[in-house]
């Protein structure tokens, strides 16, 4: 389930009268809970199901949605205003969960009424939750189940595996499909994975944040992509916040992906994606499919005749003068060396061992990809060069 802003804390939020104080959300043991809880229960409009798109990420296409619950808190006599995760640890306390948790899955599966051809629903519910009555009759008193997908937050552990792995064989049995929420980061890890053998694996924010700067981020989600794929199952990368983020999971050729820099979550009945956003995705899967050229492995870069705002330096006649690399740390300070100029269409292999006859000292800077023009497409760094490698092999 994608982070929702923090809202436990003291703050105000911008209106046009000016900013609107924001008072504390209480702990789940205050009775105020219980109260608010009550009356949402009783009142159906003060718990609604926003979506956010889940994209293709070899088209930019939309593949499914996900289903949020918002609770309107200010519509209440407390004024509870939190986000969702709050509000079911308060059902929780209050032993209201899988009552609330019911209403949500019966009003996600009417939804599926409305989704565009050729999508999904997903809905989450925490697998200990299934085991009650009240829940699991929600989905299997419907014996079709089609284009819905289950996915299982890990929150809490199931009382009962037996007993989940029964019932998700029920929901299979009705046309559901399995997801997997917060892969790698919950209680049972690999073992739940493999015990579970999901449809939809989702990788949590954890692990795609910074994953375009971050080597071993890439090589463990190569290694979970290999797993999930063996298990005839797809990798969703939610959290997706950062354009350089996005340009690196579409091209290492995840399946789905979902989070911010797709598009935020919404009120209105199953938002889109912008045209923009769907080009650029196009743009980096086809350029990733020409995995043998170093094309495939070109990531951007800020170009210009400023040192101080520039990856690659140009000079006054708009040629390539010098590329900046380093800069991770004070033991890694920025520097600048003279550029390497490699063609889109170039192989990897001829691009390594041109690499390799640079000096001892610029060997490791990044290459500069230009096309037939001159005009500097982006940047490869070295890591990435000896992975693809290490691929092809």
């Amino acid at each position: 389930m994608p982070e929702l802003p923090p809202v436990d804390a003291p703050g105000a939020t911008a209106t046009s009268a000016g900013p609107v104080a924001v008072p504390p959300v209480p702990p789940v043991h205050d009775a105020r809970w219980r109260t608010a809880l009550q009356e949402v229960l009783r009142d159906p409009a003060a718990l609604a199901l926003h979506t956010q798109p889940i994209v293709e990420l070899s088209s930019g296409a939309v593949a499914g949605y996900e289903a949020l619950s918002r609770f309107d808190g200010t519509r209440l006599g407390t004024r509870l205003v939190a986000g969702s995760d709050r509000w079911f640890a308060a059902a929780e306390h209050w032993g209201v969960n899988a009552e609330l948790q019911a209403r949500v899955l019966a009003t996600a599966v009417a939804m599926r009424a409305v989704l565009p051809a050729d999508t999904f629903l997903t809905v989450n519910v925490e697998p200990h939750l299934l085991a009650d009555a009240r829940v699991a009759g929600a989905l299997l008193e419907h014996a079709d189940l089609t284009r819905l997908v289950v996915e299982l937050t890990e929150h809490s552990r199931a009382e009962d595996p037996a007993l989940l792995v029964r019932r998700l064989d029920e929901l299979r049995g009705r046309g559901a499909m399995i997801a997997m929420d917060d892969a790698g980061t919950g209680y049972a890890g690999l073992s739940q994975l493999l015990a579970l053998r999901p449809h939809v694996v989702k990788l949590d924010r954890e692990l795609i944040s910074g994953i375009d700067a971050d080597p071993v981020k890439r090589a463990l989600l190569e290694v979970l992509g290999d797993l999930v794929g063996r298990m005839d199952g797809w990798v969703l990368a939610e959290g997706i916040e950062t354009l350089e983020e996005l340009d690196t999971v579409v091209g290492m050729g995840v399946a789905l992906g979902q989070g911010y820099a797709l598009a935020r979550p919404a009120a209105r009945m199953l938002p889109e994606i912008g045209a923009d956003t769907v080009r650029r995705v196009q743009r980096v899967a086809a350029r990733a499919q020409l995995d043998e050229h170093v094309l495939s492995l070109v990531r951007s870069a800020r170009v210009g005749t400023d040192a101080a705002t520039s990856d690659v330096l140009l000079g006054a006649d708009g040629r390539v003068r010098a590329v900046r690399w380093g800069g991770s740390g004070p033991d890694d300070p920025p520097r600048w060396s003279p550029p390497l100029l490699v063609a889109p269409s170039a192989s990897l292999v001829e691009v390594a061992r041109r690499a390799a006859t640079r000096h001892s000292a610029d060997v490791t800077a990044p290459l500069v990809c230009t096309d037939g023009q001159g005009a500097v497409v982006g940047v490869v760094t070295h890591a990435d060069l000896l992975l693809a490698l290490a691929r092809t092999r």
